[in-house]
């Protein structure tokens, strides 16, 4: 079980580092929020915001659970049979689905916000994200492996075949569509 101490070492990086980068994104959503050009805007990142604000409220009660198995000596905790450690897989699971999520989010903003401060910041968290969602995921199909509770992550289809959030399989820059406002032209009266 010092194999599972040292992964709940990684998950509590990880979900703290997500914390912070899920304050800054939630930072920069909240002026934009209040100062929308319409309501579309302000419905559409409102609810992006109210969904990592969710998160945020899950991650402060997965980190001290995390801390609390991490600093456990006695090895019987993590039996399957375990309430709370079970609660914590649980958790797990859920968490990794909302780095998932966090990594789409981020993407969504990314076509919007192309100013260099904020795009550095968005691809910067992004790509932290994406690493951590990918590290999270490999090691929770070991963890789930290794007991047998015949357990099958429900949301194992969004990358089966293709990742999705993978930038590498595109083949090449994201390119944000532009408005061309289309003008009178003397072929285009004929």
């Amino acid at each position: 079980m010092q194999e599972l101490k040292e992964e709940l070492k990684v998950f509590y990086r990880i979900f703290t580092t997500t914390y912070d980068a899920i304050e800054k994104f939630m930072n920069m959503l909240d002026p934009v929020i209040e100062n929308a050009t319409d309501d579309h805007e302000r419905l559409y990142y409102h609810h992006i915001f109210e969904e990592e604000e969710q998160r945020l409220s899950r991650l402060v009660e997965l980190i001290p659970l995390i801390s609390t198995f991490e600093k456990e000596k006695n090895e019987v905790d993590f039996a399957p049979t375990n309430n709370e450690f079970n609660r914590l897989l649980q958790e797990l699971n859920l968490e990794k689905f909302g780095l998932h999520n966090f990594v789409e989010h981020l993407d969504l903003a990314l076509f919007r916000f192309t100013d260099e401060e904020r795009s550095t910041m968005l691809n910067q968290l992004r790509e932290v994200s994406y690493q951590d969602y990918q590290q999270v995921k490999a090691m929770l199909n070991d963890i789930n492996s290794r007991f047998d509770h015949e357990y099958t992550d429900p949301h194992a289809h969004h990358d089966e075949h293709h990742d999705h959030l993978d930038r590498s399989t595109i083949a090449g820059p994201v390119a944000v569509p532009t408005k061309h406002k289309k003008g009178f032209t003397v072929g285009s009266l004929i």
